[in-house]
């Protein structure tokens, strides 16, 4: 008589090797759906890239002068941050934000990451320790306002001491570190302002993949005034 089916120690076995294959493949299938987030919000921002460039040739090469840094207000804060001041008046106004960039923009998803849980949320009163998006680092997801984008836009937009910046003429970061070093009566080491000299000031930055669990392990995806966009793990300021 000829057996019918699996015998309980066969079964087990092949239970035991569909896991090990699944343990195998499991983190390959993690990393490829990584690299394809990647591959989206570099997309992405090389549109924002584009709508930059097409509101600078409007605006005689000036880029627009608003941020989503929550202290870009240009008022004195009432807790005491003297940084705020040399902003521009509502510099970081989401609805000014989006106004601006309105004309250049035809689908607004390309503001925002897939992993941003805040995406769209106005996110300038949350408390900095409440329900803190896993992944994003919070020297810079609570930074910045989610209202209007995702991505860290910079904030010498809006900086007196810079704006308002010619996109042919943006200052590289130890340009703007010894100016806010002579503001804020600080001196950063002059090997560190050697490193910084000629490394080009971004424009806006996709930090939602900076974390240590991560499978790709970077720092975050840069757009630059030039259009360009970068994967780069760290880039020192």
């Amino acid at each position: 008589m000829k057996r019918k089916g699996l015998t309980l120690m066969e079964l087990l076995i092949v239970i035991a090797i569909i896991a090990a294959l699944a343990g195998l493949l499991f983190p390959v299938f993690v990393t490829v759906r990584e690299r394809a987030r990647i591959a989206h919000c570099t997309n992405s921002l090389k549109q924002v890239g584009s709508a930059l460039h097409m509101y600078a040739q409007d605006y005689d090469g000036f880029v627009p002068p608003y941020t989503n840094y929550v202290g870009a207000t240009g008022q004195p804060d009432p807790d005491g941050a003297v940084d705020t001041i040399y902003y521009f008046l509502n510099a970081n106004d989401p609805a000014l934000f989006e106004a601006a960039y309105a004309p250049y923009t035809k689908d607004k998803q390309i503001w925002y990451c897939p992993l941003d849980p805040f995406a769209g949320i106005d996110t300038q009163e949350m408390p900095l320790e409440e329900n803190m998006p896993p992944t994003w680092v919070s020297s810079y997801w609570n930074t910045i306002n989610h209202k209007a984008t995702s991505y860290a836009i910079a904030d010498i937009v809006a900086d007196k001491a810079f704006a308002p910046i010619h996109i042919d003429h943006v200052p590289d970061l130890a340009q703007v570190r010894l100016v806010r070093d002579q503001r804020d009566n600080n001196t950063s080491p002059i090997n560190f302002i050697q490193r910084l000299r000629g490394r080009p000031h971004e424009y806006a930055v996709d930090f939602t993949h900076n974390h240590p669990s991560s499978p790709s392990g970077f720092g975050g995806i840069y757009l630059f005034f030039d259009g360009s966009v970068r994967v780069l793990k760290g880039y020192i300021h």
